[in-house]
């Protein structure tokens, strides 16, 4: 462990893919502050989120465990952490740092709770001085040379050009109120967590100028926009109830990408601004810095917009993911495959904290895996529902006559089998996808990067579909209800 590693900074965007960002190798998007920061540090250049939805991804980047082994499937404020569940933000703070989490929560239950005293976090966005940063509205600039983007249905939820101002709560006052404590607020006498959360590039598509007129949809090269064959029914459902079923207009996709990267130039803008706030103080020297991302998007990709619960292609799962570490040398690229279960147990053996009493973890510390000792077989995903869930999620949930949420809603209640409970199981080179209700998939992705050629079923592939089926019930029978059901007898 670096002796020098006493704080831990986490800056997280909402629904970044992995490859949409100019260190992953992305020519077309503008980053360059990010890139700078993951030129000093360490690459993961193949790191995976645990789910394609917010809540289940963000806890298992605080509990190093699965979503399906607590339950926490959904996105509602009733399916956050339990205050005695131990994760790595509560382990910190028993261990004397202060802790900082600005934006959005969707993590911890009781996170605020009585705001003073705190609850399970030190400083929010909505506790003072922070409430008065985050309650400002901040004028936008007038349009620029981007003509407004069409509208394209309510499926895409491409919104184009942000006008008027920013309104409280904006990702601009979340990193201004984190520029804050880094420079004025916080308590040096401590070691500290702090977790910044941006909204962006979560849908709706759009953004304000000079970021949207920042892109030229007619210069950038579109995702393939194809369902693939045999497709699952969850491709099949977003199609009919959230774009339409036949091919997509490639200016669609042109146009829901260039505003999505503009997003991205933007989040890149505010994190630059933080970057150099941490620089600034000095903390580089004593400092884990990370910045990822909680699960990616389709960006036009098979036709449709956002993300959806049970959908588990590359473009919903693997994020971006830079690790700056005092004491190691920067400029490393790994291309093994990582997980965000492994965060909690790398962050802690560099801080030198033990884990809380209890704490099972699934992942395990990335540092032999960074130095090239350890090289894992396989990462995996879950998401979905039970029957009975399914059967109620979202029932006729509908707005002044608009479909909700580009109607993913509309999908969830139409067809509910959509939804079912579905696991991922991905090597190096394949990627199985088993669902409850039947669909599976099997993709050969050195052949088929994209996904496009479902080979569930080919007698060709039948022994990778075997041993890929064999690993993935090994991992459930890892996971599945490994907490104690009577902990004060161990049974």
């Amino acid at each position: 462990m670096p002796a020098s590693a006493r704080n831990l900074i986490i800056l997280h965007a909402d629904e970044l893919r992995g490859d949409c960002v100019g260190f992953a190798g992305n020519r077309e998007v503008r980053t360059p502050h990010l890139d700078a920061f993951a030129g000093q540090g360490e690459v993961l250049e193949r790191h995976f989120t645990v789910h394609p939805k917010c809540v289940p991804s963000r806890v298992a980047m605080m509990t190093g465990r699965f979503a399906h082994s607590d339950g926490i499937r959904t996105v509602m404020e009733e399916n956050l952490l339990p205050a005695d569940q131990p994760d790595l933000m509560k382990t910190l703070k028993a261990a004397g740092f202060e802790t900082a989490v600005f934006g959005l929560n969707h993590c911890w239950a009781d996170f605020w709770n009585g705001n003073r005293p705190h609850g399970t976090v030190d400083w929010h966005s909505y506790v003072p001085p922070f409430d008065a940063i985050s309650n400002r509205r901040i004028p936008l600039p007038p349009a620029g040379r981007r003509p407004d983007a069409p509208q394209l249905a309510d499926g895409f939820d491409l919104h184009g050009r942000l006008a008027g101002e920013l309104g409280p709560f904006s990702d601009d006052v979340r990193a201004e109120s984190a520029i804050h404590y880094l420079t004025q607020a916080r308590d040096r006498s401590k070691p500290f967590f702090m977790q910044l959360n941006l909204s962006q590039p979560h849908p709706p598509y759009q953004v304000e100028e000079p970021w949207y007129s920042s892109v030229d949809p007619a210069a950038i090269t579109p995702f393939p926009s194809a369902l693939p064959r045999n497709p699952s029914l969850p491709f099949r459902a977003m199609r009919r109830h959230r774009t339409h079923e036949g091919p997509i207009e490639p200016a669609a996709v042109r146009e829901v990408l260039a505003t999505y990267y503009g997003m991205i130039a933007k989040i890149d803008h505010l994190m630059g601004r933080v970057l150099e706030a941490i620089a600034g103080e000095g903390l580089f020297e004593d400092t884990i810095v990370v910045f990822t991302s909680d699960h990616g998007d389709f960006a036009g990709q098979y036709g449709l917009g956002e993300k959806f619960d049970t959908v588990m292609a590359d473009c919903l799962l693997r994020v971006p993911c830079a690790i700056r570490i005092p004491g190691r040398a920067g400029g490393r690229r790994c291309d093994a495959l990582t997980q965000h279960i492994d965060l909690p147990a790398t962050m802690l053996e560099l801080l030198g904290v033990a884990p809380a009493a209890g704490w099972i973890m699934h992942g395990s510390s990335l540092l032999p895996v960074l130095d090239g000792r350890v090289r894992p077989a396989a990462v995996f995903a879950d998401g979905g529902h039970e029957a009975s869930m399914r059967a109620r999620f979202n029932a006729g949930l509908w707005h002044k006559g608009r479909k909700a949420t580009a109607g993913k809603q509309h999908t969830y209640h139409h067809e509910p089998d959509s939804m079912a409970r579905t696991s991922m199981v991905r090597s190096e080179t394949h990627k199985l996808v088993m669902r409850e209700t039947g669909g599976h998939e099997l993709y050969d992705l050195a052949a088929d990067p994209w996904e496009l050629d479902n080979r569930y079923g080919d007698p060709a592939m039948s022994g990778v579909q075997a041993a890929l089926m064999e690993r993935l019930v090994g991992w459930h029978l890892r996971t599945v209800s490994d907490r104690p059901f009577q902990p004060q007898v161990g049974a």
